[in-house]
Order: structure tokens, then C-alpha cells, then sequence
């Protein structure tokens, strides 16, 4: 579908309308289509391939959701970032690379399903590290935009509450509920960071470094407390790794 979305010309449209009491203006395009159709094709690939692992059909897993969430923001980060490239070599090699990511997350994902498999196996460590790495990748891409607060900050919330669902890693339902509203909170606040930012003259990496630690700490620290291993002694590893993060995004603020 990337190929023939990048060999077929669609005409494009401009929808107009008011948000929040000011216009907005969205562009509808192949690169839109893209944006929209990856993600959702790749979500479904991900739902037909875990309903064959044997914890799903035998139920112990009841339901599939937070599971399609890591490879769907990835197929987004590379949708947008296919629809930013201009050379051919550049193109395909994103494309490769990209599909190549996301059969590997799949496959880790399918590893990592059993409920015993510990949080330090490896498969379990790659979806983490994914994850952190998709959340960089993407709010990098959103800043970048420099779009109105009201769109990056809601597509930041959006992309940051549904990685946490993931990284929190719900295997039943009372674990989705206790989760739920942590991710809520993480998303919150890089909403909430993003929108301060936009007036901020940073670069796209230091101002992704900046939005990542948030996100990080956030993450790390309600896992902690629903694993009941919060303590102080965690807090400081979590506030001595966001200043090393701090110091690295200050020194990226010079990057254009």
C-alpha cells in the first residue's frame, strides 16, 4: 500500500472548520491516507497473529488491545516520517527498515503474552524499550510539526495514554483498570508539557528528549507503585536518569 499510495496521484482537499473559536484547516491527501490506513492495517495484522498464541485461545487472555497499541504508533512514525522523505533510496530504505522493526516487535509481543514470562525476559524488555523509543520518535515527529497547541498537544496525549496502557502491561482486566488511570495522568502531563514547549524556541530532538523524560518518569514511577516497589531509593534512580536526560536535551538545543 506505501508503494501504490507513492505511484498514484489523489487529488487533495482542504476541509475547514472552527476549533476551540479559531479556524482550522486539514489537508486530505495520500499522505493522509497513509497516515490513516498503515497504522490500521498493521493493527489488524497484530490482532490476527497474537489471537493464534495458546494463552488467547485458551483464555487466559481475554482481551487483545493494549497489545495492538506499540505496533500501530510504530506503523504511525513511519507513515509520517515516509511521508516527509523525498529521495527514492531514502524512501525505501524507511520502508524496509520500518517493516523489518515491526516484525521483530510482533514477534517479541507473542513471546512476552504468557502471564508468567517475567518482566525481565527478554521479550518483555524489547516491547519496553520499543516503547520508549516509538514515544521519542513521536513526539519528536509532533513538535516538528509546529502546529497549533490544541493539535499536537491532543495527538501527544492521545499517542503518550495509549503507550502507557502498553508499557503498564495490563494482563487482565482489574490490571486494565488499576492502569487505566496512571496512563491517563502520563498522557496528561506531556499533553500539558507540549503545549508549554510550542512556545519554547527548542529543537525538535531537545524538545523530544524534554517530552520523553516526562513521559518516562511518569511511567516508570506508576509502575513501580503498582508493582509496590516505590521507594525512595527508586525516586532517586528515576530524578539522577531525568537530569542526565536534561542535560542531554540541553546540549541537543542547538540542533536544528
Amino acid at each position: 500500500m506505501p508503494v501504490l499510495l507513492l505511484v498514484v496521484e489523489l487529488p487533495t482537499r482542504i476541509i475547514s472548520l472552527n476549533f476551540l473559536g479559531s479556524p482550522l484547516s486539514i489537508t486530505l491527501s495520500a499522505d493522509t491516507l497513509l497516515i490513516v490506513f498503515l497504522p490500521a492495517l498493521t493493527v489488524a495484522g497484530a490482532d490476527w497473529i497474537l489471537r493464534e498464541h495458546p494463552e488467547v485461545q485458551s483464555g487466559r487472555i481475554a482481551f487483545l488491545f493494549p497489545f495492538w497499541v506499540t505496533p500501530g504508533l510504530v506503523a504511525l512514525a513511519l507513515a509520517i516520517l515516509l511521508t516527509r522523505l523525498t529521495t527514492w533510496a531514502g524512501w525505501l530504505a524507511a520502508l524496509i527498515g520500518g517493516s523489518v522493526a515491526l516484525g521483530m516487535l510482533l514477534l517479541a509481543i507473542y513471546r512476552s503474552l504468557a502471564p508468567e514470562i517475567s518482566p525481565e525476559a527478554p521479550a518483555r524488555v524489547v516491547v519496553a524499550g520499543m516503547g520508549y523509543v516509538i514515544a521519542f520518535a513521536l513526539f519528536t515527529l509532533i513538535y516538528s510539526t509546529r502546529e497549533r497547541s490544541a493539535i499536537t498537544a491532543t495527538a501527544t496525549f492521545l499517542a503518550s495514554a495509549a503507550l502507557a496502557i502498553d508499557l503498564l502491561a495490563p494482563r487482565s482486566l482489574r490490571d486494565l483498570r488499576r492502569a487505566a488511570p496512571y496512563a491517563l495522568i502520563a498522557g496528561w502531563l506531556t499533553g500539558q508539557a507540549i503545549w508549554a514547549l510550542n512556545y519554547c524556541n527548542l529543537s525538535q530532538w531537545s524538545a523530544g528528549t524534554l517530552l520523553l523524560v516526562i513521559f518516562y518518569a511518569a511511567v516508570g514511577i506508576a509502575q513501580q507503585h503498582l508493582l509496590g516497589k516505590l521507594t525512595r531509593s527508586v525516586l532517586m534512580e528515576f530524578a539522577i536518569v531525568s537530569v542526565i536526560a536534561l542535560l542531554i536535551a540541553w546540549r541537543l538545543a542547538d540542533v536544528r
